[in-house]
């Protein structure tokens, strides 16, 4: 796993209340992936019960559209050590997907401009492509990390990129 990734995760889980539904291993109903990183992709492994279906013995379209923005949120940082808030998210259901299935969602940027990162998201079973997604993040700027996250933060997440940018 990328040291990075681990130390802003651990950044996120010292603010209070964080309880991210998607990756944070501490929230009981959530989906707790484990998020890594490949060259230039991000992806994770996982298998969702009945308990996150929409019609039965079938994942929800939500579900699916929220772990799409999660694997792009991370494929963002990791590839540009940014922050970015979800702007927009578009995303193409091509076949359903089946609770109790391994799955593996994969994400990867395709356009980088000045404060917008888009990034290419797919959940995939048995190697096909179930549902495809496109999220656009507004990258945001040092006073906005310090207005919604604390000065603490801000300073440790500026230590924490510092550091690898000096590896």
């Amino acid at each position: 796993m990328n040291n990075l990734f681990v130390e802003l995760r651990n950044l996120f889980k010292s603010i209070e209340n964080y309880n991210c539904f998607v990756c944070s291993d501490t929230n009981p109903i959530g989906l707790n992936l484990d998020i890594q990183f490949r060259k230039n992709s991000t992806y994770a492994y996982f298998n969702l019960s009945n308990l996150y279906s929409g019609f039965p013995s079938v994942v929800h379209g939500g579900i699916q559209a929220t772990i799409i923005d999660e694997i792009g949120f991370w494929a963002m940082f990791n590839t540009i050590k940014r922050l970015g808030f979800t702007k927009s998210l578009s995303v193409e259901y091509l076949s359903k997907i089946e609770v109790n299935k391994e799955l593996n969602a994969v994400g990867k940027i395709i356009e980088v401009t000045d404060d917008l990162v888009s990034v290419e998201v797919e959940i995939l079973s048995d190697s096909n492509s179930k549902t495809r997604g496109i999220v656009e993040y507004k990258l945001i700027s040092d006073n906005v990390i310090k207005k919604y996250f604390g000065l603490e933060f801000h300073q440790n997440f500026n230590r924490i990129i510092n550091n690898d940018k000096a590896l």
